[in-house]
């Protein structure tokens, strides 16, 4: 596969294209804003056939990047003073509701390999609507909360 310099536009027009043809509820902007769809294209340098797979991967990404981290918090390294520090400042009720939206993370990622098996783009529609609800209402609102009290605790 040959990397090329894609342009905006090359990446507005596919991205419009697989709105229409998935028919998702999502505006694209904010499915930018949220998983940086097109800085992920611009930096693979090329965009699939199947760019809906690609954009359900980026959003995956996304939602196991900070899954892997969380779960740091809930069982940090011991041999990592950060993981080690971090955890620390959390409460018990913190750890349950960094457990409950981690649930939710995985359910998305792995929603998204149920997807990719079956190929039924009527279900991809729905898991990129349902990934943004998700980000909005549940992830981010509480990362936000635990992210705060993280960084609180690095100021003092």
């Amino acid at each position: 596969m040959i990397k090329n310099q894609l342009t905006n536009s090359e990446i507005d027009d596919k991205l419009l294209f697989m709105k229409k043809e998935l028919n998702f509820k999502t505006n694209i902007e904010d499915l930018d804003k949220i998983f940086f769809i097109k800085d992920y294209l611009l930096k693979e340098g090329y965009i699939s056939e199947k760019v809906s797979r690609q954009v359900c991967y980026r959003i995956v990404e996304t939602f196991m990047s900070w899954n892997e981290y969380l779960h740091s918090l809930i069982m940090p390294n011991p041999q990592n003073m950060l993981n080690l520090s971090e955890s620390k400042v959390l409460s018990q009720e913190d750890k349950k509701e960094i457990i409950e939206i981690m649930k939710k993370g995985m359910e998305i990622c792995s929603r998204n390999s149920v997807i990719g098996l079956e190929k039924d783009k009527n279900k991809e529609a729905v898991f990129i609507d349902d990934a943004i609800k998700t980000w909005n209402e549940e992830f981010k609102p509480k990362l936000i909360r635990i992210m705060v009290k993280i960084n609180q605790e690095w100021k003092k």
